[in-house]
């Protein structure tokens, strides 16, 4: 029965493909324009998108946007089966917001849609206002296959009232963290909310701030060793809960959100609960001592971006719209629903102290870097940290030790 309703849903999303022009033409058919997103359904972007669209449709009445975009939620993914289905059936949409990584191979294989090298090279001004490091992660085979969009990050996370409460400097440098560790524990105060049963956010941050862009994909290398190393100087000092061996994320977050410990190591998706706390603030995890990471580096990805046919390529129209879709002011309108930006722009108006810092981190960055545990298998990067930390922080198993069996698993 699945198979059938698979292949059934497949069909009639060929059928509705074809007759998507109203005369049988798919991609760049006169001023029409085909586009399918995931902006659909209760997506926190969906409201922006309609927004937008009407915006753009009603500077440029010759213009009929066909908004074909399909929700990723519940148990069929009408998104992934609608592109899946343009694809088998060689009629792709002008322009589609699609995952990047492992998912582009089904575009890539198609051979459907362009290489955007040669469009940013002939408008130097709208490629510069792409982040170099979110472009990055559009590159598949050494072609610009994907425009990247909308991201993640992950940061330190702290709360200036408890800083300024102790007379401390912000947590910007590695000193400032060790005396701010310090004075919190003379007085009773978390300094850090972190799991030591589940220390991934953590652990990423640290090997970041220790081996820089570069290091950090030389993975389980001799240059992790001091960032896992200062983890075990951290714990030693008191800067965790008592019950770090055994909490889990949802109490970490519960922890600093009521105030409880002054920092945290965690990402993007806790930025709603968190931003309406004026004192709330983000950064990327300080240079550690004799490191090469800093805030030249921030720690996010962008799992998505823009894809545009070969067939709508030339009509001029497509791109147009694809460059107003990329334009600083739409960008910051779809970041003030959340999200990080892939293309430079101005923090959305009425937004917070916590997102106006993620945006500076994001901004200051010369570089962006995924996460280690998307790029390595899971058994290895479970060695370092569930439980390879706990075994590093109480003395039973060097970092080194750690990292070399991890490195047999990768």
């Amino acid at each position: 029965m699945k198979r059938l309703l698979t292949v059934s849903l497949i069909a009639l999303f060929c059928l509705s493909s074809v007759f998507a022009g109203g005369s049988g033409e798919t991609t760049g058919a006169g001023n029409e324009i085909r586009v399918v997103t995931y902006f659909a359904g209760s997506d926190q972007w969906a409201p922006v998108w309609k927004e937008v669209i009407a915006d753009y449709q009603a500077a440029h009445p010759e213009v009929r946007i066909l908004d074909e975009s399909q929700p990723t939620a519940g148990a069929n993914d009408l998104f992934r089966t609608k592109i899946q289905s343009d694809i088998a059936a060689r009629t792709p949409a002008d322009l589609i917001l699609f995952y990047n990584g492992s998912d582009a191979q089904m575009i890539d294989d198609s051979g459907l849609y362009v290489d955007f090298t040669e469009y940013l090279e002939a408008d130097p001004e709208w490629a510069a206002g792409f982040m170099p490091s979110a472009l990055e992660a559009g590159v598949v085979n050494g072609q610009q296959l994907c425009l990247p969009y909308i991201g993640f990050y992950e940061g330190l996370f702290y709360n200036k009232a408890l800083f300024d409460q102790y007379g401390l400097e912000e947590p910007t440098t590695w000193e400032n963290i060790i005396k701010a560790v310090e004075v919190f524990a003379e007085n009773g105060v978390t300094a850090i909310a972190s799991s030591l049963a589940k220390p991934s956010y953590m652990v990423e941050m640290m090997i970041l701030a220790q081996a820089g862009a570069e290091g950090q994909q030389d993975y389980f290398g001799d240059s992790w060793i001091p960032a896992l190393e200062r983890i075990k100087d951290l714990y030693e000092m008191g800067a965790f809960p008592a019950d770090a061996m055994t909490l889990s994320d949802d109490d970490v977050r519960v922890l600093f959100q009521d105030g409880k410990a002054a920092m945290m190591f965690n990402g993007s998706w806790c930025t709603a609960a968190l931003k309406d706390n004026p004192d709330m603030r983000i950064i990327s995890m300080p240079t550690l001592p004799g490191g090469v990471g800093g805030s030249n580096v921030a720690l996010a990805g962008y799992g998505s971006g823009w894809y545009m046919s070969k067939e709508a390529a030339d009509d001029g129209v497509t791109l147009d719209f694809l460059k107003y879709l990329t334009s600083p002011e739409v960008m910051t309108r779809f970041i003030a629903a959340g999200g990080s930006p892939a293309i430079y722009c101005d923090t959305p108006e009425g937004s917070t102290p916590l997102e106006d810092s993620a945006l500076a981190m994001l901004n200051t960055a010369q570089a962006t870097r995924n996460a280690c545990d998307s790029q390595v298998t899971r058994e290895s990067w479970l060695t370092v940290t569930e439980p390879g930390i706990q075994y590093i922080c109480t003395g039973e198993r060097t970092a080194a030790e750690i990292l070399a069996e991890a490195k047999t698993y990768n």
